[in-house]
């Protein structure tokens, strides 16, 4: 994958741009100790948080109305600031070379991305409020701005996956939306994600677990509440 293999190029290359971190810094370092596996990057591909954030999104949109014109708006609307906007900053501060590649697998290069993708949950969480959202669309992106959160703190001291934490934290509002045997039937796919990462050199074992307790503990700790707060 292009953009996964991107930093591979920086760290032989490192001398490049004022904006790169030292070749030796321990990201990029197990990053280029990492051997290509094409099955690793089709599963990070497939199961990138975007593309899972919309397909949770639109399955709790569904869920949530009684037509899908309605819940199509309501994945657009949601989409627009918990999907675009934080693409569209990623793809500008890559523009800018403030980050190195699309996953931004430098730790110290996350906190702006992951300051306006906040902003961003967080205005979106105030347009759904007062557009009247459903409870579980709210519920979700609630779900997601505490993710977020932790992960931004989390992050000043330590790395974590963002692929698990969204892959877990999705596993386990869909589990709640559509029952407990979808939750486990999805479930594979964290232990997959978490492969995947570890395999293409982008975490440690001990970031994707720390990913996958972030996420799963937001949504499980957080949709049910707000569902019922919003119902």
């Amino acid at each position: 994958m292009t953009g996964d293999r991107a930093a591979e190029g920086a760290v032989t290359s490192a001398a490049s741009g004022p904006q790169l971190p030292p070749p030796d810094h321990p990201d990029l370092t197990r990053l280029a100790g990492a051997l290509r596996s094409r099955p690793a990057d089709l599963v990070s591909t497939v199961l990138d948080p975007a593309w899972c954030v919309l397909a949770t999104l639109t399955v709790v949109s569904v869920a949530s109305t009684s037509t899908v014109p309605a819940a199509a708006a309501w994945v657009l609307l949601s989409a627009f600031f918990c999907v675009g906007v934080p693409m569209l900053l990623l793809a500008a501060l890559l523009r800018q070379g403030l980050v190195l590649d699309r996953h931004v697998v430098v730790r110290e290069q996350r906190r702006l991305p992951l300051a306006g993708a906040l902003a961003s949950f967080v205005v979106g969480t105030v347009v759904l409020l007062v557009a009247g959202a459903p409870a579980g669309v709210l519920a979700l992106v609630v779900a997601m701005v505490t993710g977020l959160v932790l992960m931004a703190l989390v992050s000043l001291q330590v790395k974590a996956s963002f692929h698990t934490g969204v892959v877990a934290g999705s596993v386990v509002v869909l589990g709640l939306v559509l029952g407990w045997p979808w939750g486990l039937g999805l479930s594979p796919l964290v232990p997959l994600a978490g492969w995947a990462r570890v395999r293409a050199g982008r975490h440690t074992v001990g970031q994707v677990g720390l990913g996958v307790g972030i996420g799963a503990a937001s949504a499980a700790l957080v949709f049910p509440v707000v569902v019922r707060w919003a119902a």
